[in-house]
């Protein structure tokens, strides 16, 4: 099942929801309370409300979901809940029935889940994980495969892996703040967990003991797990019941708490403890009960809702069909989680509420919220541009004297006035000045003050711009590096690799000049991200021709005539210099400087991929045929690249992760177009013919190739 094909103007639906009104909005929770038996055949009785209007006509996904516990209420919800969900979007050929993997099971076992489904070559896989490190090399190996893999309601710190959920630890932190407060601060308790080791029981169990670590007068007596058990948390609490009879309250989770306050009711002791209860219907029915003997009970009902997993059905389904996730949305350990608000807490002020959403709900039913597609694509999506207003890029360019930088603002504004024919995009907001870090921070201040949607900057320095970036990121400004790759969190990257780039015509010197000889280097700027990682490349191939003595290097400041200063007094200093490196413009005023000082016999260069440097270059040959250099060209041409990919962005496309790589896999790297070499030298010079000299060699990706590289 193909991901690539989009589908960009999609109706939204309207979905079932298991809240009432009274509930408030059906925002689905998402934690793991206790694992939950779930049949395949378990589809949800009634039928799904129909759309609002059909889904557009694409690809039909299949969606595979692992299940390692289905001993328990809330997997057999959670699983119920997905095939009905399921059902409203295979009822619009937007996705086929769910495969399910399901059944109580080890880590071994749920690896096995794991692997079945990706060998039924689904499209994206939900998974319930039964560890929180045990699955990680399998998960990443369906992310390999460009597999969606969603973790719901509980977080994993896997790369490439989302999460869907409550957040665990606040969740348990309610409850156990308030049975602190109920206690006045002060009293005996015990606890009750669920599977120790468990994702979510550690994060609650965390929770819990951060909460008690405020309240120095709550003395914990003892701890024991009802492995997210209702029998198994009754005999629990009938244990600590004989052991404490005395005891003042006890935390809880999950449908544990039903068996421990039936363990409690069991005893009838003369005053009830302060209890953690569960929004469960049957939970609620007893607390009724319990209130009728002792009108004094207190107690909390959390439900952590299955209706996180659904939603996560929703969000996987949004992802495949090509939108675009808001990263400004996430949260979590690792910023890739989809934090879901808790849907319902039942308290004594409310408790009439949650009885009378029971009142036609089986006792199992946990109180419960799935979040709405419109809500999904409202809360965590990119919202789609085409047939909206057009969206305004921004550049900042703080070095204006090359004719590099030249070609580049030229050709920006050329595509983007293919953009602008559409209606997709207004003209382009340009801040370009010879500047320093502070003057490109104020460049950037500009462009969000003027409210652009996106910003292409070529950056002055690998750090210096960073909390600014981080500013436009955080007003959801999307922000991709040119020609420099920077490694700051949420920043994308286009460009070539710079460092490869650089070694190329290393290598190339080092051969030419069989391992032997005298060189000098002339660099750009040093400190500029470009420069380092050139720098650093040249070093590294050079490390391995211990033969190539490095006699001097200077900057040419990326300027021509800078780089024919340079190179005159190298060749004053060094009249027997056998070859040099260096880059871009500099190349031409180096090469410059040699012609003017003839010599007896011309050193090996570097050159430039540019007209001016190729026609110097075949004059050369004219007077010595046996001049040997290369031309490699640093392309302008990934300025308007990266335009084009903000703009797809922009209209919610969805970037193929497993595409990009580089420092921190956020870099969209660029093939050289163009290395001129003697083979290829004839070619070059036709390219040149109607060219001006300043011209270099370039490379555009069209906006169907960058579609079909970059986004799925």
């Amino acid at each position: 099942m193909s991901k690539k094909t989009l589908m960009l103007l999609v109706a939204f639906l309207t979905i079932f929801s298991m809240i009432l009104a009274s509930c408030g909005p059906a925002e689905a929770p998402a934690t793991a309370e206790e694992p939950v038996a779930a049949e395949q055949e378990q589809a949800a009785e009634e039928p799904a409300e129909a759309a609002e209007e059909p889904m557009a006509e694409g690809d039909v996904f299949t969606i595979g979901i692992s299940n390692p516990f289905i001993s328990s209420e809330y997997r057999t919800q959670m699983i119920a809940e997905l095939i009905e969900v399921n059902a409203e979007y295979m009822a619009e050929g937007v996705t086929t029935e769910l495969v399910i993997e399901s059944a109580d099971t080890d880590v071994a076992g749920q690896i096995q889940q794991l692997q079945n489904l990706m060998a039924k070559e689904v499209d994206a896989i939900l998974v319930n994980p039964g560890d929180v490190n045990g699955l990680n090399a399998t998960l990443e190996e369906a992310v390999a495969k460009g597999i969606i893999v969603i973790s719901v309601d509980q977080e994993l710190e896997v790369p490439g892996v989302y999460n869907v959920g409550i957040d665990q630890k606040e969740w348990a932190k309610t409850s156990a703040k308030w049975m602190a407060e109920a206690l006045g601060g002060e009293g005996d308790i015990v606890q009750i967990e669920g599977f120790p080791g468990h994702p979510a029981n550690v994060a609650r169990m965390d929770g819990v003991a951060e909460v008690l670590a405020d309240y120095p007068g709550i003395n914990v007596l003892a701890t024991d797990t009802g492995k997210w058990d209702e029998a198994t948390g009754q005999q629990v609490m009938s244990n600590f019941l004989a052991a404490y009879p005395t005891l003042n309250g006890y935390w809880t989770q999950d449908g544990m708490a039903i068996g421990a306050l039936q363990a409690v009711m069991a005893a009838s002791p003369a005053e009830y403890p302060v209890v953690v209860g569960e929004g469960r219907c049957q939970f609620l029915n007893l607390w009724s009960e319990v209130l009728a003997m002792d009108p004094g009970f207190e107690t909390i009902a959390v439900a952590n809702p299955p209706g996180v997993s659904p939603t996560g059905l929703r969000i996987a389904v949004n992802m495949l069909m090509g939108k675009m996730v808001d990263e400004t949305t996430l949260g979590g350990a690792n910023g890739q989680s989809f934090v879901i608000d808790v849907p319902v807490i039942i308290t004594p002020e409310n408790l009439d509420e949650g009885l009378a959403i029971c009142a036609d709900k089986p006792d199992a039913y946990l109180l419960d919220g799935i979040m709405t597609n419109d809500e999904v694509l409202d809360a965590y999506f990119v919202h789609e541009m085409a047939a909206m207003e057009p969206v305004t890029i921004g550049i900042s360019n703080p070095f204006i004297s090359s004719e590099y930088r030249t070609q580049m603002i030229a050709e920006l504004i050329e595509v983007n006035a293919e953009y602008m024919a559409k209606g997709l995009t207004t003209e382009l907001v340009i801040e370009s000045a010879d500047t320093d870090v502070a003057g490109q921070i104020q460049q950037l201040q500009n462009l969000m003050a003027k409210e652009v949607d996106a910003i292409l900057v070529n950056p002055g320095d690998v750090n210096g711009l960073n909390a600014t970036l981080e500013e436009a990121l955080a007003k959801g400004i999307i922000v991709i590096s040119v020609d420099q790759e920077l490694d700051v969190p949420g920043v994308y990257n286009v460009g070539i690799d710079q460092k490869e780039w650089a070694k190329t015509s290393a290598k190339w010197l080092a051969e030419a000049l069989g391992g032997e000889g005298d060189i000098v280097q002339i660099e750009g700027f040093p400190g500029h991200p470009a420069n380092v990682a050139r720098m650093d490349g040249v070093a590294e191939v050079l490390a391995d021709y211990p033969g190539i003595n490095v006699l001097a290097t200077d900057t040419g400041k990326w300027d021509e005539a800078t780089g024919q200063q340079v190179m005159s007094n190298f060749l004053a200093a060094y009249p027997t210099l056998n070859g040099y490196w260096t880059q871009d413009g500099m190349a031409i005023g180096a090469l410059q400087a040699v012609m003017a000082a003839s010599p007896a016999e011309y050193p090996v260069v570097v050159g430039e991929g540019r007209c001016q440097f190729l026609s110097l270059w075949s004059e050369v040959l004219a007077t010595d045929p046996g001049f040997e250099t290369i031309a490699v060209a640093n392309p302008p041409g990934v300025s308007p690249t990266g335009l084009r990919i903000a703009v797809n962005m922009l209209m919610g496309k969805m970037v193929d992760e497993a595409a990009l790589g580089g420092v921190n896999s956020q870099s969209f790297v660029i093939e050289v177009p163009v290395i001129i070499t003697p083979e290829n030298l004839d070619e070059g010079l036709a390219i040149c013919a109607d060219k001006p000299d300043a011209y270099l060699l370039d490379g555009i990706m069209t906006d169907d190739e960058v579609v079909s590289m970059y986004f799925q």
